[in-house]
């Protein structure tokens, strides 16, 4: 095998993990990485394009979401919060990579949501599997 084959092997082993999606967080993560853990109803769905470049673009979600029960953070029970979040709109053909928030949210769909306060009233869905639908 020639050097140059060598080492073109090695730089798509090395490199296809950082081409790929990111792995889910396990639940201690999602925990410690939380400011507010919650179970909750999305009541609404705001979206918006935004594009990439060529043939890729992402959907910035903004989700609406009714607190039912705080596991951890100040949230209380009734509270409407919005979160950010965001998914694929689309991409070119044999893309691989980074999927966004998975699953996609639904409006409707209840479950059990990994938030990060950034700042006073702006939270974020931790990514990419800030939340558990029921």
């Amino acid at each position: 095998m020639s050097r140059f084959s060598i080492l073109f092997f090695f730089f798509f082993a090395l490199a296809a993990p950082s081409m790929a999606a990111l792995p889910p967080l396990d639940d201690s993560e999602r925990h410690q990485n939380s400011t507010n853990v919650f179970r909750g109803e999305i009541r609404a769905i705001y979206s918006r394009k935004k594009v990439l470049g060529g043939d890729s673009s992402n959907l910035e979600l903004l989700l609406e979401i009714e607190v039912v029960s705080s596991e951890k953070g100040a949230l209380q029970k009734g509270q409407v919060v919005h979160v950010h979040c965001w998914v694929i709109d689309q991409r070119p053909a044999g893309w691989v990579g980074d999927g966004g928030q998975r699953p996609h949210p639904r409006e409707g769909a209840t479950g059990l949501f990994f938030v990060r306060e950034s700042q006073p009233g702006e939270y974020r869905l931790l990514h990419p599997n800030g939340w558990e639908p029921e």
